[in-house]
C-alpha cells in the first residue's frame, strides 16, 4: 500500500498469500467506489497442508431438483446454487457440460525482473506494449515497485515456439539471463467465452466462463466483475441464471465481440502495418489503446480516434 503516490510502499498482511506473489488485480466497486477489490496471484508451490484442489466434480444437470448432490473430490455436497470460479480447466464447467474447447485457449508467459538488473528499463514509469513477436499477440512490460513484470501472451500461430519467442523478447528488453531465466506460463481463455455462463443452479465466473478479453488477454477485471454480477443476480432472488446471463451480455461479452473484431483488423495486413505506423508516429494511438486496457474506453473509441487524419 502507498499513501504518497508510490514513493514508499508498505506490504499489507492478513488474508493475503505469504511468500512469493505474482500479478495483482485491482478494481473498484461500481456502486460503491469506497470498496476496492483485489485479486492476488499466489505463485508459491502448493503444499500438502493446503489440501487437494478441485480435481473432480459431478453436479446435477440444470432442470433437476434442487439440493441434488454434487460429488467434489469424492465428497458429497448439497447445494442450491454452485458457483464455479475454478479456472480455465474448470471441473464445475466440465461437469455442467460447459467446458471450454482446448483449441480456443491462448498462452501467457511472464517473469518478474529487478529493475537494477535491467538498466535499459530501470527508469520505466508507465506500461510498455510491444507488438510483432507473436502473430496474434503482444508483449508487455509493467513497472511494479522495484521490479518489472515482463510477459508475452497470445494465440500461437503455426509452428511458433512461444518460449523461444518470449526469451527473445526478454533479450530485447535487456534482461541479462534471458536464455536461462525461469518463467511462469499458463493457458488462458481467448476465443470461446460462454454466451450463457449460467444454467439452472450452476454459475461460472472468470476464466471458467472464458472471460478474458480476446485481444489484450485481460482477465482479472472480468473475473472480478463477473463475480460481482453473479452475486448480485443470486441475491436478487428467482430467475438468477437468466439475470446473470443478461448482465454478462451487457457488461462483458459485448466488449469481447468488439475486441474480436478489433483483433481481426489489428493483426491482419494491411491494417496491421497501418496500426504499427500509427503507434510509432506518436499520434495518440498507443494512449488510446492503453485507455482500452484500463477500461476507460472501448474499441469503438480507439478506432474512431486512430483513423488516418486524426
Amino acid at each position: 500500500r502507498t499513501d504518497n503516490g508510490g514513493r514508499t510502499w508498505r506490504r499489507l498482511a492478513g488474508g493475503l498469500p505469504a511468500g512469493d506473489i505474482g500479478r495483482i488485480g485491482l478494481d473498484l466497486n461500481q456502486k460503491n467506489p469506497n470498496v476496492l477489490y483485489a485479486v492476488v496471484e499466489n505463485v508459491n508451490p502448493r503444499t500438502e497442508a493446503v489440501g487437494p484442489g478441485l480435481d473432480a466434480c459431478a453436479v446435477a444437470r440444470p432442470g433437476e431438483p434442487d439440493d441434488d448432490p454434487a460429488v467434489v473430490d469424492g465428497r458429497v455436497v448439497r447445494f442450491k446454487c454452485l458457483v464455479g470460479a475454478d479456472g480455465v480447466f474448470s471441473a464445475v464447467g466440465r461437469a455442467a457440460g460447459k467446458a471450454l474447447p482446448g483449441k480456443s485457449l491462448a498462452v501467457g508467459l511472464q517473469t518478474d525482473v529487478p529493475r537494477s538488473s535491467c538498466p535499459a528499463l530501470a527508469g520505466l514509469d508507465a506500461a510498455r506494449i510491444c507488438f510483432g513477436y507473436l502473430r496474434l499477440g503482444w508483449g508487455w512490460v509493467f513497472p511494479k515497485g522495484e521490479s518489472l513484470s515482463i510477459g508475452l501472451g497470445g494465440m500461437p500461430g503455426g509452428k511458433e515456439d512461444v518460449v523461444a519467442v518470449f526469451r527473445r523478447f526478454l533479450d530485447d528488453c535487456g534482461v541479462p539471463d534471458a536464455r536461462t531465466r525461469k518463467v511462469r506460463g499458463a493457458k488462458l481463455p481467448n476465443d470461446a467465452w460462454l454466451r450463457e455462463p449460467a444454467a439452472g443452479d450452476v454459475f461460472l465466473c472468470g476464466d471458467a466462463a472464458g472471460f478474458a478479453e480476446p485481444l489484450t488477454g485481460e482477465g482479472i477485471h472480468f473475473a472480478l466483475l463477473s463475480g460481482v454480477l453473479c452475486a448480485e443476480s443470486l441475491l436478487a432472488g428467482g430467475g438468477a441464471a437468466a439475470r446473470y446471463n443478461a448482465a454478462c451480455r451487457a457488461s462483458i461479452t459485448g466488449l469481447f465481440d468488439q475486441a474480436r473484431w478489433a483483433r481481426a483488423l489489428l493483426f491482419r495486413e494491411p491494417f496491421r502495418s497501418l496500426a504499427m505506423r500509427r503507434f510509432r508516429a506518436g499520434t495518440g494511438a498507443m494512449e488510446r489503446f492503453l485507455g482500452v486496457l484500463s477500461g476507460d474506453a472501448d474499441y469503438k473509441d480507439f478506432f474512431r480516434g486512430s483513423l488516418p487524419g486524426r
